[in-house]
């Protein structure tokens, strides 16, 4: 970076890269883990009535709407809950709150690659705990983990999508002596969270999203439920009207209406068992998924593969590190959607 100005730790990094946003009247999107259905009708509601609302003066600076309903789900008090700009402002904040220049944080990998830009901005350093040959915690990440001052956790994983087990993750919790946090942006299409967690730690955080599972990946909506101390302490750090007013009306309908969600995210895993079993018959090496996409080793080049179906205006996720480089990344779309990534697959390999 050609301006000295900048701090030394923002120009020796490289920021973060979404995934690739086109045209979705032109492709089949399944990139990014977004829901293919839409949020709950509640939400259309708030939208009608909108023009009621003040959008000349300030939102609720600490989004107890949002607060009250999230708590809700979990039967505890609005101070258990810190509603961010999406669960990307939760990792932010966590990061500001708990680890100073110099410090450290620590995740596993392959993981959410956010976190190690967030350790850069930070001036951090990242230590990485390697998943074992089965994308699994190692056997030694207690010790691995140890002297960090943060660790991230994804579970379900992405870009794996495998859900570890929670007696180990308890176990890790009981030890560590920094702060956790669980992201937990995929639980909803798993069999069980790590929520109760922080009922047990006081150094455990588990952040949610409502762009995955609740369909509202455009109005950027997350929130951390940790101890009622460690909300205190990461308000402090805030910005000071991190969530806007259609965020918190639009995310208050969309917690309150948890039969929509149940309906959504059953559908989902339906066709994730469909994709799944379609894949394998077609030569594919799937990781077990408890999420809303698929970690697959194609039975072919996986760039070349990524590349053709580009081509053919379907969009995966393909990621060039050692790890991965083996494998695509399929989020699962609706039915319709994923019958025609699988028949274009099939054209790509008949012309093999």
């Amino acid at each position: 970076m050609a301006n000295s100005r900048f701090r030394k730790a923002i120009q020796s990094i490289a920021g973060y890269q979404p995934g690739l946003q086109l045209n979705l009247e032109e492709i089949v999107k399944i990139n990014t883990n977004e829901s293919p259905y839409p949020p709950s009708p509640n939400v259309n509601k708030v939208l009608n009535d909108l023009s009621s609302f003040h959008l000349n003066r300030y939102p609720d600076p600490l989004s107890n709407r949002v607060r009250d309903a999230a708590s809700a789900l979990y039967g505890k008090d609005r101070n258990w809950i810190l509603a961010g700009n999406g669960s990307d402002d939760i990792l932010t904040i966590a990061v500001r709150s708990f680890v100073d220049q110099g410090g450290t944080i620590a995740s596993l990998y392959p993981s959410y690659s956010l976190y190690e830009v967030l350790a850069g901005i930070q001036g951090a350093q990242m230590r990485y705990i390697e998943l074992d040959n089965e994308f699994d915690l190692p056997t030694d990440i207690i010790q691995q983990a140890k002297g960090a001052d943060l660790l991230f956790i994804v579970r379900p994983n992405s870009p794996t999508g495998k859900a570890y087990d929670i007696d180990t993750i308890r176990s890790l919790c009981e030890a560590h002596q920094g702060m956790i946090l669980i992201d937990e942006a995929y639980a909803d299409f798993a069999d069980d969270n790590c929520s109760h967690l922080v009922d047990e730690f006081e150094n455990v955080i588990v952040s949610k999203t409502l762009s995955k599972s609740y369909g509202l990946a455009a109005i950027r909506l997350g929130y951390a439920l940790a101890q009622p101390q460690v909300i205190e302490g990461m308000m402090k750090v805030r910005d000071s009207y991190n969530v806007n007013l259609l965020t918190q009306l639009v995310g208050e309908a969309a917690l309150q209406d948890q039969e929509h969600l149940v309906q959504t995210t059953n559908k989902i895993k339906e066709t994730r068992k469909w994709l799944s079993s379609a894949l394998i018959e077609r030569g594919f090496e799937l990781i077990e998924s408890s999420s809303n996409f698929l970690f697959a080793k194609p039975p072919c080049d996986p760039q070349s593969y990524y590349q053709m179906l580009f081509d053919r205006k379907i969009l995966i996720r393909y990621f060039s590190s050692p790890r991965c480089k083996d494998y695509v990344r399929i989020s699962v779309g609706s039915k319709e959607e994923m019958q025609t990534f699988i028949n274009v697959s099939d054209q790509i390999f008949t012309k093999k």
